[in-house]
């Protein structure tokens, strides 16, 4: 079999270093415990709020059944059946969809606005960094929860205006998190010499300084997700969620809380659900901030 070599493009440098790059962070993360873990558990969950969306769950997450009305858990019901017979871990998956949905579009909308909000603020300084500063206090003063509570209650109740709502609302600590680095590499060694050799200042940012944040952006994002789909469960039980017949993790447990004493299955079943959803992105924050740390990857 002859290959011509004249129509495969050569493979750049800069695509070698990426690839190995990424290469060499997925090893970190694999290398850390917690990031091991972390990367099972949201594979997992991944998985299973995308086939939750798609509609492949084991019984209709909406579908009634009057004959398996409160049925304990059983392997034809792993988390048993509702007062309406409908199947709980069905309704789990296609709600850890939703909430997975909402949160990547939450965290989405808070790292683009926060990152870019924190690198400018942190290079550029002055009254650019004065009056970002300022506008990120005025938010934090506002609880995360009340805040987003608000911006649903006026725009209505939708997987979008729950994701701006909860986006905006967690902007604000990008910018912190992000400004920090931004400012000790503002007077570091190579963004000098790229002042000297006359770079301008977006070129600084975008291809210096930002690659150097991706890091504790990454750390960040995976944390944020995991708030995030706190964030949606809290509106969802308050009722201002997803309208039905889309299930709703923080729904179900508000739906099954008075049913605790006589079934427990249906308010354990979500609550785990949700329990597991938050801890793995939280162990994969820590193995991304493991990977992150030179002294850790040097070891």
């Amino acid at each position: 079999m002859i290959i011509d070599t004249a129509a495969t493009p050569p493979l750049k440098l800069e695509d070698l270093e990426l690839v190995t790059r990424h290469r060499g962070w997925v090893g970190a993360v694999w290398r850390s415990r917690n990031g091991r873990i972390g990367m099972i558990v949201v594979a997992l969950v991944v998985v299973a709020g995308i086939l939750g969306l798609a509609g492949v769950t084991p019984y209709g997450p909406a579908a009634q059944d009057p004959n398996a009305v409160l049925k304990g858990v059983s392997l034809s019901h792993l988390f048993g059946t509702d007062q309406f017979g409908r199947d709980v871990f069905s309704g789990a998956m296609q709600g850890l969809g939703v909430s997975l949905e909402i949160a990547a579009l939450s965290v989405l909308i808070a790292g683009v606005i926060g990152s870019l909000g924190g690198i400018i603020a942190g290079f550029l300084g002055k009254w650019t960094s004065a009056v970002i500063m300022r506008a990120t206090d005025m938010l934090f003063a506002i609880p995360t929860v009340l805040f987003a509570l608000a911006i649903v209650t006026a725009l209505g109740p939708s997987i979008v205006d729950s994701s701006i709502a909860i986006g905006v609302g967690w902007a604000p600590i990008f910018v912190r998190v992000v400004r920090s680095p931004v400012l000790a590499m503002r007077e570091s060694d190579f963004v000098k010499a790229g002042r000297v050799l006359g770079y301008s200042r977006w070129r600084l940012l975008f291809h210096h300084i930002l690659p150097n944040v991706t890091g504790v952006i990454a750390v960040q994002t995976s944390l944020a997700l995991a708030w995030a789909i706190l964030a949606e469960a809290s509106l969802s039980f308050l009722g201002l969620g997803p309208p039905p017949p889309i299930a709703s993790l923080g729904e179900m447990v508000s739906n099954s809380s008075s049913l605790a004493s006589i079934a427990w299955w249906t308010l354990a079943g979500p609550s785990l659900v949700i329990v597991v959803a938050v801890i793995g992105f939280n162990f994969l924050g820590d193995g991304l901030r493991d990977a992150s740390d030179p002294r850790t990857r040097t070891r």
